[in-house]
């Protein structure tokens, strides 16, 4: 759904519009400036980190401001500090072997300042934090609203937690929607929505208490 609605995939029956405009009609250069897609089998170029972020929007690769901003909205500082070259580091070992490997979670974040990249209009996001933990989703989460401001933004995740950030939920089934509304009204109905919702909560419960143990543990240390 993600690859038809920016115009990636084309066999299909029925009309996607943009802005009140027919997709299949538009210029696809002039299309996919509108998009900044996080995909959920994302691609990990064994390049730079700043060119990594910089093909979220190619015809901006070489703007250090646009780029610089991508990275404080995905959050990267605190990674590259830790690479042995900071943003020009390679990431991945197929054509450097002193490139550097980053964790799925890490490899997340760049792939989000990618989608961040040159303030795209529709931001497009499949499950952006299915490698990470329910803690580290909530950190991830902490400022997506003020990100997301002024944009449209489509979310799609198997996480409550992060389907909640959204004004209108779809719940999907067999390509199907088979409810619709506010996660307040989605609860009230305990359908399909409200039994993901409560599995998913003790999920959540048990990543908190696992996370004060740590911390515990760090304070008797």
């Amino acid at each position: 759904m993600s690859k038809l609605m920016c115009g990636l995939l084309e066999n299909y029956s029925g009309t996607i519009k943009l802005n009140g405009h027919d997709i299949s009609g538009m210029d696809r250069e002039d299309l996919y400036r509108y998009f900044g897609i996080g995909f959920q089998d994302f691609t990990k170029y064994s390049i730079s980190l700043k060119d990594n972020v910089g093909i979220g929007m190619i015809e901006k690769i070489n703007d250090e401001e646009e780029i610089n901003k991508a990275i404080k909205k995905g959050n990267l500082e605190y990674i590259i500090d830790s690479l042995p070259n900071g943003i020009d580091t390679i990431l991945g070992k197929e054509y450097d072997p002193n490139g550097q490997d980053l964790s799925g979670g890490q490899w997340q974040r760049v792939i989000l300042a990618r989608a961040y990249m040159g303030e795209p209009e529709v931001l497009i996001l499949d499950e952006p934090t299915a490698s990470i933990d329910p803690i580290e989703e909530m950190r991830l989460l902490e400022h997506f609203d003020e990100i997301i401001k002024g944009k449209t933004a489509i979310l799609i995740s198997h996480r409550i937690g992060f389907a909640r950030l959204s004004s209108r939920i779809c719940v999907m089934e067999n390509g199907h929607i088979v409810e619709d509304g506010t996660h307040e009204e989605l609860l009230a109905l305990k359908g399909k929505y409200y039994e993901l919702f409560m599995s998913q909560q003790q999920l959540y419960a048990k990543g908190v208490a696992a996370h004060e143990s740590e911390e515990r543990k760090d304070i008797y240390v």
